[in-house]
């Protein structure tokens, strides 16, 4: 995510001439023995060479302290933090225009030229070491708080700084060779923009009546919806804390940045703190600010809490916290909290090269029949365009990957281009459907607009990885639209893998899906089969896990060399005849009532398709801009909403109904789940009779949107849809995302 504040985009003509000006008038001050006392702000960093997947950081000398600095890339070749810091993504060259903002007034200080180059081919891979931790991973460990959000909802903050490959653009040949020596600097070891209402830890800091909850009242995440607040203080250092002794290495310097607000009725006074006991058993309250001070904030106004600071010695627990010691009682907002810096390896599992191999073998539960995926590669090997789509939850979004491109689906597809693609591997492209705490039924209603709708090549993936097993559990057709993706797939002409991920608490659905893996022949991975026989070695969750339920960059680079040892193996078996002829797929083994489902949402021209006619959305006439964001770039975007078209019933938007009449064989809704208790519930009736009453609230709820089926028929009949907002929630909110239908 970025963490400083954005100045005012200024015409070209006007920031040339700007930068023009300035730079004659540093030029004069220069001159002047007088004014070079006073204090100039100065980019030192003017030209950057990096290798792909590699990182540097932009300096600046006499910062001002109340100052802010802005970092904007000219390409997408590179990404640039708040903090200034430059990851590499693909080859070519980028600038990078750095300005800052102080007192309100935004002034460009230079420009930074960064070339992008391809990783060395001569450079020899490392072995994996025997004794390293954190295992063969491409990334460091990183080690986050566990998530307390029990069940398959994602429990994790959208990543604000998504993937560092746009999706479905072309795969370069970064390097992904396994590291003995984890890189010790720029990490992200937590952040939380609170956009799934997650504290992540954070607890509120006195033993008062100050509580915290998340807020919509405000935020600063841009495009985001939420933030923490500490209300009920009833002394100075009351307030936010979280313990950061699992997250941070004593003598390693760290990246603190928070956003805070307060909302009193004069300026306050807010601090960013550590609190530790020294080795004298001494306790200690240090400023955590590069400058060891606090911040003055007006009411209502955003404030940047940053330091760069070294971790001290100390005993026992080490906390971050956030006070106003100006006041008692005034309550404060927090927003948009990253720390940076060198991951820490704390886990006793010791993995060796035997080990690993072993997991990686484990987890190839079948290679299926091999007839789509060896074209798959041999068209790569050509230098044919391919596409590898991954369609799933959290695990396929890449939820507590860091950065988001360490998920598994990125990773393999980029191994994938660099074993097989021609050249540099641009021939192979990679598209990420995943959606956090999401079922398969959801994920075939969007299947045409997230994995279709994402290519950039051909009509079809060549080959679709379908990862749902740990989040269908109660879902609504029952695995139906489970084998729904696969058989449209299928008849597309795709290669078809099944990825069974699990969780702590084990296997969710595996038993149960392999089957239809079985009856198509399809290959399977199983990180179960891979990993479970460790469960009770002493710290391997910490491992494999970033919490409860996602693995961490290790885990997910052994989903990703799972997969290439699939692919591996396949490549090497002797070619099979195709199982399947796709005109004429065998009977459906649970329904085939939801093999061809498509989306219908606002954007949807009804004139164009015979399904829906006479479409009259009522009282449901506004638009919901908090239904979630992607943790990935979304058609090579970053922070795309999940589902920005929608039809919103509001408190003041009347209480006439949303009708429509449809003509079809199976109909679904797909509607906004939330915690927020101004959300109200629906009557639904279809041909006039009332079928089910539908809240959209639920306490567990986090703005996901969720599926139900309305019926299903064997052939398509004319019905009238009616949603009605139900009594007693006449004045309150319901989304309608959309619909699914088959003809």
């Amino acid at each position: 995510m970025k963490v400083l504040q954005r100045g005012q985009k200024k015409a070209l003509a006007i920031a040339l001439s700007v930068a023009m000006g300035v730079s004659c008038f540093e030029g004069f001050l220069g001159n002047s023995t007088e004014m070079q006392a006073a204090k100039k702000t100065v980019l030192k960093t003017k030209k950057v060479t990096l290798q792909v997947g590699k990182k540097k950081k932009i300096s600046i000398s006499g910062k001002k302290k109340k100052a802010s600095y802005t970092f904007k890339a000219s390409k997408s070749i590179i990404k640039v933090s708040k903090t200034g810091v430059i990851t590499a993504k693909r080859a070519g060259k980028a600038k990078v225009t750095v300005k800052e903002i102080y007192k309100k007034e935004t002034k460009k200080i230079g420009t930074v030229n960064v070339q992008v180059k391809n990783k060395i081919e001569t450079e020899k891979k490392q072995p994996v070491s025997t004794s390293s931790a954190s295992g063969p991973s491409s990334a460091p460990q990183v080690t986050q708080k566990p998530d307390a959000t029990p069940g398959v909802t994602p429990g994790t903050t959208p990543d604000a700084t998504p993937g560092t490959t746009p999706t479905a653009s072309p795969i370069v040949t970064p390097d992904t060779t396994p590291e003995t020596t984890p890189e010790p600097t720029d990490q992200t070891v937590y952040s939380n923009f609170f956009e799934d209402g997650e504290t992540k830890g954070l607890t509120a800091r006195g033993s008062g009546d100050a509580t915290l909850a998340i807020s919509k009242a405000a935020n600063h995440t841009e495009g985001g919806q939420q933030c923490l607040e500490v209300t009920g203080r009833t002394a100075e250092w009351n307030g936010i804390q979280l313990d950061i002794s699992k997250l941070v290495e004593t003598g390693s310097t760290y990246q603190f940045s928070a956003w805070v607000r307060q909302d009193g009725e004069q300026k306050e006074n807010i601090g960013m703190k550590f609190q530790y006991k020294d080795l004298d058993g001494n306790d200690k309250y240090i400023p955590a600010t590069s400058d060891d001070k606090d911040v003055e904030a007006a009411p209502g106004e955003w404030v940047h809490l940053y330091g760069e600071k070294k971790i001290p010695d100390y005993e026992g627990t080490l906390y971050l916290y956030f006070e106003v010691p100006s006041s008692k009682t005034v309550d404060f907002k927090l927003d948009d909290v990253e720390i940076v810096g060198k991951p820490v390896s704390q886990n006793a599992f010791k993995i060796t090269d035997e080990i690993y191999a072993e997991m990686k073998e484990n987890g190839v539960l079948s290679t299926g029949n091999n007839a789509r995926i060896k074209s798959t590669i041999e068209k790569a090997r050509a230098g044919e365009d391919v596409t590898l789509a991954y369609i799933g939850g959290s695990i396929t979004e890449g939820a507590l990957a860091s950065p988001n491109a360490k998920c598994y689906a990125q990773v393999s597809a980029t191994a994938f281009a660099e074993k097989y693609g021609k050249d540099d591997g641009s021939n192979v492209h990679f598209v990420n459907a995943g959606m956090s705490g999401t079922p398969s039924s959801l994920g075939i209603v969007r299947y045409d607009r997230d994995v279709l709708g994402q290519m950039t090549t051909g009509d079809h993936p060549d080959i679709l990885f379908i990862e749902f097993a740990v989040n269908d559990y109660g879902e609504c057709t029952n695995g139906g639209a489970y084998e729904g993706l696969i058989r449209r797939a299928l008849k597309s002409g795709s290669a078809v893998v099944l990825v069974f991920s699990i969780f702590q608490s084990g296997r969710v659905l595996e038993s149960t899906y392999k089957k239809y893996g079985e009856a198509y022949d399809l290959p399977m991975i199983s990180m179960g089969d891979s990993i479970e026989k460790y469960f009770k070695e002493e710290d391997f969750f910490s491992w494999y896990f970033g919490d409860t339920l996602h693995p961490n960059n290790t885990g997910y680079q052994l989903m990703s060399d799972c997969i290439m040892n699939m692919m591996d193996k396949i490549d090497k078996e002797v070619a099979e005849a195709d199982n399947i002829d796709s005109a004429n797929l065998p009977a459906a083994k649970t329904s085939d009532a939801y093999t061809n489902i498509k989306m219908i949402d606002p954007t949807t021209d009804i004139s164009a398709i015979d399904a829906i006619s006479d479409l009259s959305m009522g009282g449901f006439n506004q638009k919901d801009g908090n239904t979630g964001v992607f943790q990935y770039p979304y058609k090579g975007l970053a922070k795309q909403a999940w589902f920005p078209e929608n039809w919103m019933h509001t408190s003041t938007s009347g209480n006439d109904s949303f009708k429509a009449t449809v003509n079809c064989k199976t109909l679904m809704i797909v509607y906004k789940l939330s915690s927020d208790v101004n959300t109200g519930s629906v009557d639904l009736y279809v041909d006039g009779v009332k079928k089910k009453t539908i809240s959209g609230y639920s306490a567990s709820g986090w703005n996901n949107a969720t599926p139900e089926v309305l019926f299903t028929d064997t052939v398509s009949k004319t019905h009238s849809i009616e949603l009605k907002m139900a009594t007693g929630s006449e004045a309150k909110e319901f989304t309608l995302i959309g619909f699914g239908y088959s003809e």
